[in-house]
C-alpha cells in the first residue's frame, strides 16, 4: 500500500519538471544558433562575403534593385576619364575668354578655375581656364578652340580607363550592403548589452566602408560624364612703329652735343700727351740737348764747306 501511494505521487512530479525544463533548453539552443549566425556574418564581412539564400532575399528589395541595375548599366559601358590640354595664341584675350565661356555654357559645361595675368614689356594679357564639358562634346570642343584661335602652340589629350575599378567597387558595394542588412537584423534581435555593442561597432565599420565606396563611385561617374580641359591663352600683340618725338628730331642739340664731345676728346689727348712729356722729361731733356748740339755742329760744318768752295 505504501509503495503504490509513493508511485502515484512521483508521476505528477516528474511530469511537472519535464514541462518546466523543456522550454528553457529550447531557448538556450535558439540563443546559441543566433550567436553562431552572427559570428558567421561578421566573419564573412571580412573576406569573401558569402551570400546565403536569406541574404539574396533581403537584397532583392525594389530600391536596392534599382541601384544595382543602374550600376550594371554603367559597368557594361566602357568607363573612360578624358583630360585635355591646349595652348592657343589669340589676337584679343578678352574676346577669346568670353567666347570660350559662352561655348561652355551652351553645352551645359562649367568653368572650374580662371586666372588672368600680364607679361612682357608691352604687358600682353594671358591666362588659364579649366573647364568641365560633357564627354560627348570633348573632341568637338577642342576642335572649336583650334579653329577660333590664331595659332595652336600645344595640344594633348589623355584617357584613363576605369572600367575595371568601377566593376570592383560595384561588387564590393553589393557585399557590404548585404552584410549591413544582416547586421541590422541581428541588432533588432539582440538581447544582451554586450551583443548590442559588438553588433553596433561592426555595423558602424560596414556603413563607413559603404559611404567610402559610394563616394568613389560618384567621383568616377562624375569624371567620366564630364571631361576636364585646361586652356592656356596667350595674347599676340602687333607692334606698330610710332612717330619719333621732338627730342629725337632736335638736330641742333645733337650737333652741339657732338661738337662738345669732339672738343673733350682733343683736350683729353693733349692732356695725356703733356702728362707723358712731363713724366719722361728726365730722359727727353738730355736727348734733346744732345740732338740740338749735333744739329748745330753739322750746320757749322756745312757753312765752312760752303765758304771754302
Amino acid at each position: 500500500m505504501i509503495n503504490r501511494k509513493r508511485t502515484s505521487f512521483l508521476i505528477p512530479f516528474v511530469l511537472l519538471l519535464f514541462v518546466f525544463f523543456l522550454p528553457a533548453c529550447s531557448n538556450n539552443e535558439a540563443n546559441h544558433d543566433e550567436a553562431s549566425d552572427y559570428d558567421m556574418a561578421t566573419d564573412n564581412s571580412d573576406d569573401g562575403f558569402v551570400v546565403t539564400e536569406e541574404e539574396e532575399t533581403i537584397s532583392d528589395e525594389p530600391e536596392e534593385a534599382s541601384d544595382i541595375e543602374r550600376m550594371e548599366t554603367k559597368s557594361n559601358e566602357q568607363m573612360v576619364i578624358y583630360n585635355g590640354y591646349i595652348s592657343i595664341e589669340v589676337n584679343d584675350f578678352n574676346d577669346a575668354q568670353h567666347h570660350i565661356q559662352d561655348e561652355v555654357e551652351k553645352i551645359n559645361g562649367f568653368v572650374v578655375e580662371s586666372t588672368v595675368y600680364q607679361r612682357g614689356e608691352d604687358e600682353e594679357l594671358g591666362g588659364n581656364l579649366t573647364v568641365r564639358v560633357p564627354k560627348e562634346y570633348f573632341q568637338s570642343f577642342l576642335n572649336d578652340l583650334e579653329t577660333t584661335s590664331s595659332k595652336v602652340l600645344e595640344k594633348s589629350t589623355t584617357g584613363n580607363d576605369v572600367t575595371e575599378e568601377y566593376v570592383d567597387l560595384e561588387s564590393s558595394l553589393r557585399s557590404k550592403e548585404t552584410v549591413e542588412e544582416r547586421l541590422l537584423t541581428f541588432l533588432e534581435e539582440a538581447e544582451s548589452t554586450e551583443d548590442l555593442l559588438s553588433i553596433s561597432n561592426d555595423l558602424s565599420d560596414v556603413q563607413e566602408d559603404i559611404e567610402r565606396i559610394k563616394g568613389r563611385i560618384a567621383y568616377l561617374e562624375n569624371h567620366v560624364a564630364f571631361s576636364t580641359i585646361t586652356i592656356d591663352i596667350q595674347e599676340r600683340k602687333v607692334n606698330v612703329s610710332s612717330l619719333q618725338d621732338r627730342e629725337a628730331l632736335n638736330t641742333f642739340q645733337h650737333a652741339q652735343s657732338l661738337f662738345m664731345d669732339t672738343v673733350n676728346v682733343i683736350i683729353s689727348v693733349f692732356s695725356h700727351g703733356l702728362v707723358l712729356i712731363i713724366g719722361l722729361s728726365p730722359v727727353l731733356v738730355p736727348l734733346a740737348i744732345i740732338g740740338v748740339g749735333i744739329y748745330l755742329i753739322q750746320k757749322r760744318r756745312r757753312k765752312s764747306d760752303t765758304k771754302q768752295t
